[in-house]
């Protein structure tokens, strides 16, 4: 089996034709040099390896597997371009949470010492400079010991002492036999490559233009240290008995290093969808509590229902329809938004070619949407039942938080998907358009004609609206178990549209 197999693909953008029936295997411990002009489709070929796009017609496998499988990543390490690492996490945090993906990792201390970023550690990671950034992408694509290297364009921006190292780790990669896989178009580069390629393939006009056999042989492995060997005999085959080393050796079979796990093997491993939940929720929360003008102003926001007139009543509504604004208000700004920012800054991409499940980042993000809008809602009704003066029992009001919270569920759903679709100026665009759908479809009494009230009745803001009324104990339509079917089926229909939206080809194009 091989690592890599392309049989037949071919992609297109519009009308421009990038790939035409190509036909590529590479395998175990070769170092392959993908070349070609700009926009000759070498970054394409390596997007539609590591399953970040679907070719049109053809099929690929990784490690014997769909390229779209996270299991088919567990022993893969890449280099992208146009990656910007996440804001507010330093290079060890950083380091420590794409470790955490993989069922078998180095320590966050050697792969600092890999990329010589150890003195750099307590470092922002987005306040690195080119040359140490780029490091560390090279340093998160080493996290999980991978057999197979991708790289595109690695070398870019290095310095001097960091080409060194790249180089340096790149030749020791080689000569522990895992198989690269690389594009560059860096004139220096070309220097350091001389006698490492196994193969050069040239890509022109969407088609392997040329493949052509390096004719650098490696340098054999160094002789191993001689030791001092006694003879002896058991059962009639020849022994010798090794001091160094205090065991028996048969002389016929000689001892040799263990051979590199094969592509079988690799692909037979499994990827738990539990696996990185917790550094990833713990690594959403970092980013949260470090930035507190978010945080403030979702505090000062909540904070707003104390100006509310202090009529029971009135106040009871109001406050209840104030925390549901403000649950929305976070699921589509804030859900959306930090999904389209990582989108944007090719982080998206780069977690795509780690084995982290795409459920297990859902998962992440809609829980830490549900904490914050927990903080917001017992904030909100705390002020509300102190200020407004609103008497009510403890099981109420749990029932109308647990409606408030659940209830908004939907909706996170949707900013998730929204985050992947469009680009965060747009999110912002529409979740300010999304907020007045909500006041206008939520079941305020209005005066409408009969065909607006039964179009009203399909809208999930609606449903919502009337399940939290019916927990406060105000008046409702009375059909409680319809709302609560209605929220669960849009929650699913939501949540299908977030994982497409992940899974889509132009989310990384």
């Amino acid at each position: 089996m091989h690592l890599i197999e392309l049989q037949n693909i071919s992609k297109r953008f519009g009308q421009k034709s990038i790939l035409q029936e190509i036909n590529l295997t590479v395998r175990q411990g070769e170092f392959v040099v993908l070349r070609g002009t700009n926009g000759a489709g070498k970054t394409t070929l390596l997007n539609i390896i590591l399953g970040l796009l679907k070719p049109d017609t053809g099929t690929a496998t990784l490690l014997g597997r769909s390229p779209f499988l996270p299991s088919a990543k567990t022993r893969v390490g890449a280099v992208l371009q146009k990656v910007s690492p996440p804001k507010n996490l330093t290079v060890k945090e950083l380091i420590d949470l794409v470790r955490s993906y993989y069922p078998d990792a180095h320590s966050t201390e050697d792969i600092l010492n890999m990329v010589n970023l150890a003195g750099k550690h307590k470092d922002w990671a987005a306040n690195l400079s080119g040359g140490q950034e780029q490091r560390l992408l090279f340093a998160l694509a080493l996290a999980g010991k991978p057999n197979l290297m991708i790289f595109d364009e690695p070398t870019r921006n290095l310095d001097e002492e960091g080409y060194a190292d790249f180089w340096k780790q790149l030749r020791l990669c080689v000569s522990q036999g895992k198989t690269i896989v690389m594009v560059t178009n860096n004139q220096a580069d070309w220097k350091e490559l001389i006698k490492l390629p196994t193969r050069i393939i040239t890509l022109d006009n969407g088609r392997i233009h040329e493949v052509r056999q390096s004719a650098i042989v490696k340098p054999p492995d160094p002789p191993a240290p001689k030791r001092k060997q006694i003879a002896m005999t058991k059962g009639g085959v020849p022994l010798f008995y090794s001091s160094s080393a205090n065991n028996l050796e048969s002389l016929e079979q000689p001892k040799i290093n263990p051979p590199v796990a094969n592509s079988s093997a690799l692909s037979s491993e499994n990827v738990s969808i539990l696996r990185g939940f917790l550094p990833q929720l713990w690594s959403e929360s970092l980013q949260l509590l470090r930035t507190p003008t978010y945080v403030i102003g979702i505090f000062l926001f909540s904070s707003a229902i104390a100006l509310f007139p202090p009529d029971e009543r009135i106040g009871m509504l109001g406050t209840i329809f104030f925390a549901g604004l403000s649950l929305l208000t976070i699921a589509f700004e804030r859900t959306g938004k930090r999904v389209a920012v990582e989108r944007a800054e090719g982080w998206l991409k780069l977690l795509r070619v780690t084995p982290l499940h795409p459920f297990t980042y859902l998962s992440a993000m809609v829980l830490m949407s549900l904490v914050i809008s927990a903080t917001s809602l017992l904030l909100i009704l705390g002020l509300g039942a102190w200020k407004l003066g609103i008497d009510q029992s403890l099981a109420v009001r749990s029932l109308e938080f647990t409606s408030l919270l659940l209830g908004s569920i939907p909706f996170t759903m949707f900013g998730l998907a929204l985050g992947y679709l469009v680009n965060p100026k747009s999110v912002d665009s529409i979740a300010g358009l999304a907020i007045p759908i909500a006041l206008f479809t939520c079941g305020l009494p209005l005066p409408v004609s009969q065909v607006v009230q039964d179009a009203i009745a399909y809208s999930p803001f609606y449903h919502y609206g009337q399940l939290v009324l019916w927990s406060a104990g105000l008046p409702n339509d009375g059909y409680f178990w319809l709302h609560v079917i209605w929220l669960l089926w849009t929650s699913c229909a939501f949540a299908f549209l977030a994982y497409w939206a992940y899974q889509r080809d132009r989310a990384v194009e």
